[in-house]
């Protein structure tokens, strides 16, 4: 979607086998490989976030490790 970032994926490889997953305050691991597209992602944490469907995601490896921030937005009310 034209929303979403991605950013120093191309940069640096990642090589450490668990992500940082940063929402809605909350900050926990996720495989890797579940974290690098946002498709794969998304139907992953659906369940547990509904917010994710629209949200900004942004990626940043360091070290060798990736981490994935999601940043909902805000909808619009009314029809």
């Amino acid at each position: 979607m034209a929303n979403e970032q991605t950013t120093g994926e191309a940069s640096a490889p990642v090589t450490e086998q668990k992500a940082t997953i940063k929402i809605e305050g909350q900050e926990f691991e996720l495989d890797a490989a579940l974290a690098q597209e946002d498709k794969t992602l998304k139907v992953v944490l659906q369940p547990h976030f509904a917010s994710i469907e629209n949200a900004n995601i942004t990626r940043e490896v360091k070290d060798g490790k990736l981490t994935v921030t999601i940043v909902k937005r805000a909808q619009h009310k009314g029809a």
